[in-house]
C-alpha cells in the first residue's frame, strides 16, 4: 500500500543533497541576461518553484537585473565589482519510503544551488603582459588586472567554482561566433583548467568529466538563429503555451547547435562540439535553444511571424527591448540539471 502525505511536524523528513550548478560562457554570451531572466521565467512558470538569493549581493542582483529587463526594457548592466552570486531553486519532490508491506509517499524539499562568480570587465584593466601559455582571465572572458597575482587569484576562483559544480549551464552565442569566431578560444581554455582540477581531485568518471552539461544556444529570438531553425525544420509549438511561441524540438536542439557551429568564420566552433563529445558523457549532456527575452508580441496574444523581433537598436549604438519579456528555455535547462543531480533521500 502506498499513501501520500506531508512530512509530519516535529518529525525529521527525508532530505535532498544540495547540488551546485555553475554558469559558463564567453564574454557577451548573455550570462547576466540569462540569470536576470531566470527570475522572470520562474515567476511565469506553471511549476511550483521559487528562486531565493543566498546573500545580499545575489538578492540585489536579482532585484536590479530583473527590473532592468521588465520595467526599463533594457539589458542589465554588468556588476561593478567581483561578486560570488548564489541562489537556491526551491520546490518539493515526492519520495517513496517505508518497509516491504507498507509504503508512503512523502513530499520533501527539493533544492539546488545556482552559483556564479561575476567578474565584470570594468573591474579589470588591460595591458598586463603574461606568459603566452598561461590561461588568464582574458582567455576566460574577462579583461586582465594590472596585478598578475590578483588576476591569477581571480582566475583560480572562477575555475575552482566551475570545477566543483555538479552541473554546468554552458552558453553558446551563435551571433557572437558568426561575427568574431572566438567561441573555441574561450571554451578550450576553461575546459583545460576544469579537466586539470578533475584529474587532481580524482573526479574523472572513466575518461570523461563527471559534470552534467546543459548546452544553451542563446539568442533564439534573433532572426538569423530563428530563421535557421525554421528553414531546417527544427521548430515546434508548445500547445499548452497561450502565446504559441515557437521552440526548437528537444530532439533537434543538438542538430541546430551543429548547424550553427558550421557557419563560424574561423571554423573553430566545430571544435567546441567535438570537445563536448570528448570530455562529457553523452548521457549527461542536453541541448536547448534559449532566449532571455523571448519574442515580441505587442498587442497580440499569440506569436506572429510577421513581427517577432524583440530587440531593436536604441539609436545610440546599443539595443533596447521592444516589449514584454517572455524567456524561452531559460528555466528548463536549470531544472533539467537539478533533476538529474537530485540526490538520494536520507533520514
Amino acid at each position: 500500500m502506498v499513501t501520500l502525505r506531508e512530512t509530519p511536524p516535529g518529525r525529521p523528513g527525508p532530505k535532498r543533497v544540495m547540488r551546485r550548478i555553475g554558469l559558463w560562457g564567453a564574454p557577451g554570451s548573455g550570462k547576466t541576461s540569462f540569470l536576470a531572466s531566470l527570475n522572470v521565467a520562474v515567476a511565469q512558470s506553471r511549476q511550483d518553484w521559487a528562486l531565493v538569493g543566498v546573500n545580499d549581493d545575489s538578492v540585489a542582483f536579482l532585484t536590479e537585473a530583473t527590473a532592468a529587463l521588465t520595467d526599463q526594457r533594457r539589458f542589465p548592466k554588468a556588476t561593478e565589482s567581483m561578486a560570488e552570486l548564489s541562489w537556491v531553486m526551491m520546490s518539493e519532490s515526492e519520495v517513496r519510503i517505508g518497509g516491504r508491506w507498507r509504503k508512503e509517499i512523502v513530499r520533501v524539499p527539493l533544492q539546488f544551488h545556482v552559483d556564479l562568480i561575476d567578474a565584470p570587465g570594468d573591474t579589470f584593466k588591460s595591458g598586463t603582459k603574461t606568459d603566452d601559455d598561461a590561461v588568464t582571465l582574458k582567455d576566460l572572458g574577462f579583461d586582465e588586472d594590472e596585478s598578475d597575482e590578483e588576476s591569477q587569484s581571480d582566475t583560480e576562483r572562477l575555475i575552482d567554482s566551475l570545477a566543483a559544480c555538479d552541473g554546468i549551464v554552458y552558453l553558446y552565442d551563435p551571433i557572437r561566433e558568426k561575427e568574431k569566431g572566438d567561441a573555441y578560444k574561450y571554451f578550450q581554455g576553461t575546459l583545460a583548467q576544469i579537466a586539470q582540477r578533475a584529474l587532481q581531485n580524482r573526479r574523472f568518471d572513466g575518461n570523461r568529466l563527471p559534470h552534467h552539461l546543459a548546452v544553451c544556444i542563446t539568442k533564439f529570438d534573433e532572426p538569423r538563429v530563428y530563421q535557421t531553425a525554421d528553414r531546417r525544420g527544427y521548430l515546434t509549438v508548445d500547445v499548452d503555451d497561450d502565446h504559441m511561441f515557437p521552440r526548437v524540438h528537444d530532439d533537434s536542439a543538438e542538430d541546430l547547435f551543429e548547424d550553427l557551429c558550421k557557419v563560424s568564420p574561423t571554423g573553430s566552433a566545430a571544435l567546441v562540439r567535438k570537445s563536448i563529445k570528448r570530455y562529457f558523457h553523452d548521457s549527461k549532456v542536453r541541448y536547448f535553444a534559449t532566449s532571455s527575452i523571448g519574442f515580441y508580441l505587442g498587442k497580440s496574444i499569440r506569436f506572429r511571424t510577421a513581427d517577432y523581433q524583440n530587440v531593436v537598436p536604441d539609436g545610440h549604438g546599443g539595443h533596447t527591448i521592444r516589449g514584454a519579456v517572455h524567456p524561452i528555455n531559460v528555466l528548463e535547462p536549470v531544472l533539467w540539471l537539478g533533476q538529474q543531480l537530485d540526490g538520494p533521500a536520507t533520514h
